[in-house]
């Protein structure tokens, strides 16, 4: 039996390494191309990288910039953003997105917003659904351990702090834990998209014969609020909403 799970174990262990091998040859790969100013074969690198499962905020910026260097502008918006989401606080993703959305044509003005109100969605959009429940899972049991202490320690000091820091870390968890069911409801209900078509029309129904509202370009980022067979309903960040295409937009 110890035989049998040593040579398991060794297996695994060998197309571990052998996945990883072939994956730092992909990278060194399409970097190679990218160096050599030959963009289209980077690209088709990365999304075969992508197509096998593996993903990060690194992967998806460089994406992102074989994309702009192949002026495909929304593609690499569209990667900029998902390394974003991976990696909220990176400044070269944040400037190289910043530059490619300065390619886009329409400039919408956003809603304005009760301060608080805003500061409160930025505040919880600092981190991800995961980064979230990950922070209430942690402040959660040490709460609960810190109460442990509470009940146990015969030091009244000790369970004067034991108790009050447990209380503020069981209401943090709580918090946190809101906010990362929150961002996963805003994810599947209402995510962000790109439009990919140089010029859209959005209609005010999910038909041809819906009634021509406005016209919205290529790299415009808006949320997704509804679907219907093909068409889906956008919402632009200055409050206007209407219907598009599937085809025209991509899911960040």
């Amino acid at each position: 039996m110890k035989r049998v799970l040593i040579v398991i174990i060794s297996i695994v262990f060998t197309l571990f390494v052998n996945a990883n091998e072939i994956y730092n040859q992909k990278i060194d790969s399409a970097a190679t191309y990218y160096s050599n100013a030959k963009f289209e074969k980077a690209i088709e690198v990365y999304e075969q990288i992508l197509a096998d499962d593996y993903e990060s905020a690194e992967l998806y910026y460089n994406l992102g910039n074989a994309y702009f260097k192949s002026n495909k502008i929304a593609l690499s918006i569209v990667n900029y953003e998902r390394a974003k989401k991976l990696l909220p606080s990176d400044e070269d993703i944040e400037f190289n997105l910043s530059l490619a959305n300065t390619h886009v044509v329409d400039k919408i003005d956003v809603v304005p917003e009760f301060f608080l109100s805003s500061w409160w969605s930025r505040f919880i959009q600092l981190l991800t659904s995961n980064e979230w429940g990950y922070i209430s899972l942690f402040a959660f049991v040490v709460g609960l351990i810190l109460l442990l202490f509470f009940f146990l320690s015969h030091k009244v000091l000790t369970r004067k702090l034991s108790f009050w820091i447990a209380i503020i870390l069981i209401i943090s968890s709580l918090f946190s834990f809101s906010f990362s069911k929150k961002q996963m409801w805003i994810a599947q209900n209402e995510p962000d998209a790109i439009i990919l078509t140089p010029s859209v029309i959005v209609r005010s129904a999910p038909s041809e014969g819906g009634t021509e509202l406005f016209l919205i370009h290529e790299g415009l980022k808006v949320k997704v609020t509804d679907k219907l067979g093909d068409w889906r309903e956008v919402r632009l960040s200055d409050g206007n909403k209407g219907w598009i295409k599937e085809i025209d937009v991509l899911v960040i």
